[in-house]
């Protein structure tokens, strides 16, 4: 016979657990401890199972019986019953009412839409990668990043991952080949493969489609030959002295430029190397690329830089003292964020700091300065017997180049305003 909801609240436990039968399978199992619990036993694939329906009262006869109903339904279709019962919201609809048909509809469209929602898109992996890795394990994450931004995300960021193949990717660098060159095409290459490959490891997708191109058939990295042009000089010097940073950072890399100076030569000075009075600089071989000292003949723009720079630093005996700490030298690297926020304010693609020397040195001979003597105050090597006399001969040829390439950068931002409005002004 069929239980009664007074035979469930009734049952009482004995020493032994037993089963109250409703009919049809569904059975009240009375536990020694007291709990009532709902089962169902049933063979599928030639094996015996058990389906928990809940326990009694919070599942009562009536909901228990719907359960039961759906379950042999689905028994009766070839369907293990707990593929669907086990899930709450079927549960929650089965006991609201809803037919067989009704509960599988929805049941397939949360796992569509659950589907739908796993499939991680590459502007979510890039994300993830950045702040996961980039930005603590970069000294400048924000720089670095920049050519995901520009040449990635616009055409990628919207698909999922494992939409992303190998002819997509390919096509998209050639691209970025076409528009901004074989550098901008290799670094993005080099960017895709790294967030592709992090995601392959987190198994937010199936495969790393930038592997699959050589960056051979690119191009070449080959021998870098930035520099930047009138017009970009002007939007940087702009940008360098508009940015959000540190003060000395800026005046450290105007004077880079100004000087045609590798970065580790400026940073790494200590104020015993400079006669400020005869406008001169003596760098130590110890920090030169070649092993030889070399004499720099300062502009009256580079003294007068020089000087905030030593009342910036409060003291210290280097140029280029840490911020927090004045007993430290800074490193080179903490020119970089600054260098980023001017070609960034700028539009400058491609264009590390050291690629100053680049702009120095063509900017220079387009105006008309002898090569030997823009190779002298490059420090490079001068074939021949003019190289024995480089750093005498050309003093006073590379002073007057100097102070022309530093008149030059100020009137070039704009009728000298860097110096006179923005230069000058003090921290």
């Amino acid at each position: 016979m069929p239980l009664t909801e007074l035979q469930c609240s009734k049952a009482k436990p004995e020493t032994k657990e037993r089963l109250l039968p409703d009919g049809g399978g569904l059975t009240l199992l009375i536990r020694t401890k007291g709990t009532k619990t709902w089962l169902y036993q049933f063979r599928f694939a030639q094996k015996k199972y058990k389906l928990n329906y809940g326990n009694y009262p919070d599942i009562g006869l009536a909901d228990a019986r719907k359960l039961h109903a759906i379950a042999k339904q689905l028994l009766a279709l070839g369907q293990h019953p707990a593929e669907l019962l086990e899930s709450n919201e079927a549960r929650r609809m089965i006991l609201a009412g809803h037919s067989l048909i009704e509960v599988e509809a929805a049941r397939a469209q949360a796992i569509a839409d659950a589907q739908q929602a796993a499939r991680m898109t590459f502007g979510e992996a890039a994300e993830r990668y950045k702040t996961e890795w980039v930005d603590r394990n970069w000294k400048s994450p924000d720089k670095g990043f920049s050519p995901v931004r520009v040449h990635l995300l616009p055409k990628l960021a919207c698909l999922a991952l494992d939409e992303i193949d190998t002819p997509m990717l390919r096509e998209l660098l050639y691209d970025v080949r076409e528009r901004r060159g074989v550098q901008a095409s290799l670094i993005s290459h080099g960017w895709a493969a790294r967030i592709f490959g992090y995601a392959l490891e987190h198994d937010w997708c199936s495969h790393n489609p930038a592997q699959q191109i050589k960056a051979a058939r690119i191009g070449s990295r080959g021998k870098r030959d930035r520099w930047l042009t009138v017009q970009e000089i002007r939007r940087y010097l702009a940008g360098l002295y508009q940015a959000d940073c540190y003060r000395g950072y800026k005046l450290a890399l105007h004077l880079l430029l100004m000087l045609a100076l590798r970065k580790n030569e400026l940073v790494g000075a200590n104020w015993k190397e400079f006669d400020l009075e005869t406008g001169e600089w003596l760098i130590p071989a110890s920090r030169m690329k070649n092993g030889k000292e070399h004499r720099v003949f300062l502009p009256h723009q580079a003294i007068t830089m020089l000087q905030e720079l030593h009342r910036l630093g409060g003291g210290s005996e280097w140029v280029m003292p840490m911020p927090s700490n004045r007993k430290r030298v800074m490193h080179g690297n903490n020119l970089n964020g600054t260098h980023a926020a001017a070609i960034n304010a700028a539009n400058i693609e491609d264009y590390v700091i050291h690629d100053h020397r680049h702009t120095a040195s063509t900017q220079l001979r387009e105006l008309g300065h002898p090569s030997e003597v823009v190779e002298a105050a490059l420090s490079h090597a001068i074939p021949g017997i003019a190289g024995v006399y480089a750093h005498t001969q050309y003093k006073e040829q590379r002073l007057a180049m100097l102070q022309s390439w530093a008149d030059f950068l100020d009137c070039t931002m704009n009728e000298q305003t860097v110096i006179q409005a923005t230069f000058r002004k003090l921290a």
